[in-house]
């Protein structure tokens, strides 16, 4: 019921909405935005509730004076009451505010204290004449007015000065310590089901921002900005290492420049390959975009320095949008899983990159640099949570380093020396780990890296507890308790002093575990005493709530929102510098998070699928929730209202089956032809789009393309193509030039405007219907995505984006068809009916009624819901495919060589003839073949068989057919496929099943008309520039056949053309 008010809500605002928005966006009366709001709390859960009330008291009372108390959840409450409050929430946009003001000013900007004084140290990165924003090797250069600040080879800062330090002579012996209070007793399963991968990505952050170096403890050899430094390395010696140098600014294949990760379980260096992938990717697709038009390639510059300097600005960019993504999956994945955001279905996240001020209008602080402290180095050691599997893995690597050495004996000593004979190959390009091997291309195999990740999900993590450390890291626990000596960390309540929190007045009140508080104040005595990396580590623990995931002690769980604002918010690649002209628009694009992606605004989803996608299946959980084991989060999404836990996977990812490519004009015919052998999937798609309803489609094409019908329609395509030119254009002042957007404003918009006034009766708001309900380019986005979806995409990351949006607009408007078949049919009674009539009698009526009223009387006693769905299944999802093969048709004959042909095709229209019109389609075909509405299509094989040449393929293999390709074939098309060829006999491929609008018939009789009316514009020829062309690209796809990929005027990438300007005169 709630969903029906919602529609019917929507569906008013709309009408009332005004014709022209003049480019602004539309926005949600009281009305429709009071339910969304109603819906939203169904959904989410009350924003607060009484509970809350003690932790508003102690905030209070407390804030300015002894500090918050911790135990009554006052972040954890005004972070959920942010997650839960309605979208575009003021309050809670202004909370967001003032929380992130709170918690970047938590740490002084720069630090106040050092371990020692920085050196100054020059710059390092490109030259001077470099133009660009880039991220220098060494994180020099971050702040300009501070240059070396966060900068490599820089000692570490000190947040907290300690006046309470106790002489080391007073402290317990490092290693009493860790047996009473760290080693660990018991396995404990993490209680908010973290996996093992949250800890392997932790690791590459924590990796990321420190690295002690040795004997010199005061000294961070890392940068302190996350820059992926552990992929690219931290000074140009170890960049180069790293680089192909070749001009197209890539990484070698697979490689990375920190050797600390090959210690580290595999999982670690696993997700690192897969940026190093994602680096190769973005650059890829930078230069190939070429959004500024100054790369060359193939071949890339031969001059040396040319090559070189495109090389570092493409490799430059690349990075800035790979830490653009690492930075989005800390804050969508990570910090949604520290918080619980992802186990409780909320899509919220915190955003400390917008710019903003203050309640004094001052600007609050962004992008000012960063520098790491001693404090949040000792609170990142989480070994603790290590899994079962990988505790194994790290007492297997000690037993083979220290040669089977007890690990309760091993000495500091002991592990400084076996670092020192630890050399990694001087090629990284040689590196290993987990026993992978390399192909000849240097790159680990994709099911190998896959399985490690899988894994990696599938192992719960361990609860952070005191008594929960491995005793293997036994030695590594003692150097980080004697490093925090010899630095002079401050004490556990002094931290927590800094960090407003209340301090502790006893051990109990620490950890009321009577064995763990007891031990601590054996070895410390006064609490004030208790050692700040001990303190951390072993404090009681969160449990999960609402605003609590990761459920570490209550010092770590405040002060990591804290560090995680910082990082990211000081550093200007992350905040000012973030913008599409540093980033590509594409590549700014890229970072973003998407909405509705399954993930709940996770971004490690869009990395799994990108690089790894044949073991990724489209709607795999562990694509979804890697950081959630797969159980405990289906049992999490069940408890939701409205579950979706039926639309994921949750087996284990089974391997992919065998890849057969074809390339040949019969063997792609063969395989798009034959569909008993060679499952498209679209019907599939089709089900689950319309809840698998039964469709009548050869009714619904009898009827929709009948010998009168037909003839009705092609006077519409016509009648409206002259229509939408004469009101889309714009003049040229001072001349008889008009401009049109001859593909956005018209070939978009021609069967929208048929299905909607003719077919599926959608109240269109035109001029002459300013009431109506629908406009023209919302209606197309709405039926592109689901062609997209129903036909051309086969990027796994897409997948839930296009299903959803397309179930979405089928149930929607199945509805309103329902609506009308009820009307029509005698139900004015019934709901459904009494709301068509009243939105027909407020927004306006078509002429779909006779088409409807056909179809009722050829299926009149099956349900009005299964013949609404068979009609939209027939029409929309070709929709966007018909204006595409159009619009391909007329930019191929715009071209200036084309101009002979293209006065014959306008000639020919005049007759209108079926002579004419045979000869007008020879062109049409000759244009799709050579650029066709789809490159290459993916079919699964239902039953053995074989094609061409004897070449077997059994049920379950997945057949590429490479269409552009196969309209290439030599054997067919002659020696000089592309050129020198008269177009006569042969039509290529189109790539796309003959139904819905591409229907033979009804495609080749609107088609000459169209044509014939756009060609027949006196003077017609592209507008200047960019304007009168498409703006695409070629790519190579996943599956190895090129293909052209269009670019919308955000920088999206996408299957369809936006705009092509054309001018003519009158």
């Amino acid at each position: 019921m709630s969903g029906f008010v919602s529609r019917e809500a929507t569906l008013l605002h709309r009408s009332r909405e005004p014709l022209d928005l003049h480019g602004g966006r539309s926005t949600s009366d009281l009305l429709t935005k009071a339910v969304k709001d109603l819906e939203n709390l169904v959904q989410r859960g009350s924003p607060i509730s009484p509970s809350d009330i003690p932790a508003f008291i102690d905030a209070a009372k407390h804030l300015s004076t002894v500090g918050l108390d911790d135990r009554k959840f006052l972040l954890e409450d005004l972070l959920t009451l942010m997650a839960r409050l309605p979208d575009g929430s003021t309050l809670a946009a202004q909370l967001q505010q003032i929380i992130i003001d709170i918690l970047y000013k938590d740490l002084p900007h720069p630090p106040s204290s050092y371990l020692a004084l920085p050196n100054p140290a020059s710059s390092v990165g490109p030259p001077s004449k470099v133009k660009y924003a880039f991220r220098s090797a060494d994180g020099s250069n971050y702040n300009p007015l501070f240059p070396t600040m966060g900068q490599a080879n820089s000692p570490y800062a000190r947040s907290v000065p300690s006046t309470n330090f106790v002489p080391s002579s007073a402290l317990p012996d490092a290693g009493l310590v860790f047996d009473a209070l760290l080693r660990r007793e018991k396995f404990e399963v993490h209680p908010g089901g973290i996996s093992s991968l949250f800890f392997a990505f932790a690791d590459l952050i924590i990796h990321s921002i420190f690295n002690t170096k040795y004997p010199d403890f005061t000294i961070n050899q890392a940068s302190s900005y996350l820059d992926l430094s552990i992929l690219y390395g931290r000074s140009d010696q170890e960049v180069n290492s790293v680089r192909r140098r070749d001009g197209t600014g890539m990484l070698w294949n697979d490689v990375f420049a920190d050797a600390r990760l090959l210690d580290m379980p595999p999982s670690v260096c696993a997700l690192l390959v897969l940026f190093n992938r994602n680096h190769n990717y973005v650059a890829q697709k930078i230069l190939d975009i070429n959004e500024w038009g100054t790369y060359k390639k193939n071949p890339v510059p031969t001059d040396k320095e040319k090559c070189l300097t495109q090389d570092d600005e493409i490799f430059h960019r690349a990075r800035l949008v790979n830490c653009g993504l690492f930075m989005q999956i800390i804050l969508g994945d990570y910090v949604g899983a520290i918080l619980g955001l992802v186990r409780d279905g909320l899509s919220w996240r915190l955003n400390p990159l917008e710019t903003f001020r203050a309640l004094d209008h001052e600007l609050v602080p962004q992008g000012q640099g960063n520098t790491v402290s001693i404090e949040f180095n000792l609170m990142y050691r989480w070994h603790a949570c290590i899994s079962e599997q990988d505790t194994k893995w790290t007492e297997a690597r000690f037993n083979k380093i220290f040669k089977g050495k007890d690990f309760s004996t091993l000495t500091v000593d002991d592990l400084i020396n076996a670092a020192r004979t630890i050399t990694p190959k001087a090629d990284v390009k040689e590196w290993t780990f987990g026993n992978l091997k390399r192909d000849g291309n240097g790159k680990f195999y994709d099911g190998a890296l896959a399985e490690i990740l899988q894994n990696a999900t599938g192992w719960s993590a361990a609860a952070f507890q005191a008594r929960g450390t491995p005793e293997v890291l036994r030695v590594v626990e003692i150097l980080s308790i004697e490093q925090g000596r010899e630095w002079g960390t401050c004490s556990l309540n002094e931290f927590r002093k800094f960090m407003g929190l209340r301090p502790y007045s006893n051990f109990k009140e620490w950890n009321p575990n009577p064995e763990i508080y007891t031990a601590a104040e054996a070895l410390y005595t006064d609490i004030d005493n208790l050692e700040l990396h001990v303190g951390l580590q072993a404090e009681e623990t969160k449990f999960p709530m609402p605003g609590a995931g990761l459920c570490p002690g209550y010092s770590i769980s405040r002060a990591i929102l804290a560090d995680a604002v910082c990082l990211t918010r000081g550093d200007r690649f992350l905040t000012v510098d973030f913008t599409p002209f540093n980033y590509t628009s594409w590549g700014y694009q890229d970072c973003q998070f998407g909405e509705d992606d399954g993930s709940y605004t996770g971004m490690l989803t869009k990395l799994l699928f990108r690089t790894l996608p044949d073991y990724y299946p489209a709607d795999s959980a562990f694509a979804f929730f890697p950081f959630l084991v797969p159980p405990f989060a289906k049992d999490s999404l069940a408890k939701l209202p409205e579950s979706p836990v039926h639309k994921y996977n949750w087996s284990w990812p089974a391997a992919p089956k065998d890849l057969i490519v074809a390339t040949s004009y019969q063997d792609v015919g063969t395989v798009l032809v034959d569909t008993e052998n060679f499952q498209s999937g679209s019907d599939e798609k089709i089900k689950k789009i319309t809840n698998d309803v039964i469709l009548y489609k050869r009714t619904v094409q009898k009827l929709l393309f009948s010998d009168q019908n037909i003839r009705t329609w092609v006077h519409c395509f016509q009648y409206m193509s002259v229509l939408l030119i004469r009101e889309k254009s714009i003049k040229h002042v001072g001349s008889a030039l008009k401009y049109v957007d001859i593909v956005k404003d018209v070939i978009n918009l021609l069967p929208v405007y048929w299905l909607a006034d003719e077919i599926l009766g959608l109240e269109m708001k035109t001029k002459n219907n300013p009431r109506g309900i629908y406009t023209d380019q919302h209606l197309y986005e709405r039926f592109a995505n689901v062609g997209n979806y129903v036909y051309m995409n086969t990027d796994p990351g897409n997948d839930w984006r296009l299903r959803e949006a397309s179930h979405k607009t089928a149930r929607h408007f199945i509805e309103r068809i329902k609506g009308h078949l009820l009307r029509l049919s005698g139900s004015i009674l019934s709901v459904d009916g009494i709301s068509d009539t009243l939105i027909g009698f407020l927004a306006g009526r078509n002429n779909s009624d006779g088409f409807l009223k056909q179809l009722l009387a050829d299926r009149r006693t099956h349900p009005a819901e299964q013949i609404a769905a068979s009609l939209f299944s027939e029409v929309v999802p070709t929709t966007a495919l018909y204006s595409k093969a159009v619009a391909h048709v007329v930019n191929y004959y715009l071209d200036e060589n084309q101009t002979e042909a293209r006065q014959d095709i306008a000639r020919l229209s005049t007759f209108r003839t079926p002579e004419s019109e045979a000869r007008i389609l020879v062109y049409v075909r000759e244009a799709l073949r050579l650029d066709p509405l789809v490159s290459g299509v993916i079919r699964t094989v239902v039953a053995d068989t074989h094609l061409s040449g004897g070449t077997k393929v059994k049920a379950g293999d997945r057949v590429v057919a490479c269409v552009a390709e196969a309209n290439l074939d030599k054997n067919v098309f002659g020696r000089d496929p592309v050129y020198n060829r008269t177009p006569v006999e042969n039509a290529g491929i189109i790539g796309i099943e003959p139904y819905g609008l591409l229907s033979t018939r009804f495609f080749e009789l609107t088609i000459t008309q169209v044509l014939g009316v756009i060609f027949n514009l006196k003077d017609l020829r592209r507008a200047p520039g960019q304007s009168g062309k498409f703006n695409r690209f070629m790519q190579k796809s996943h599956y190895g056949y090129q293909e052209r990929v269009y670019i919308d005027p955000q920088g999206r990438l996408s299957p369809y053309p936006a705009s092509l300007v054309v001018q003519y005169t009158v």
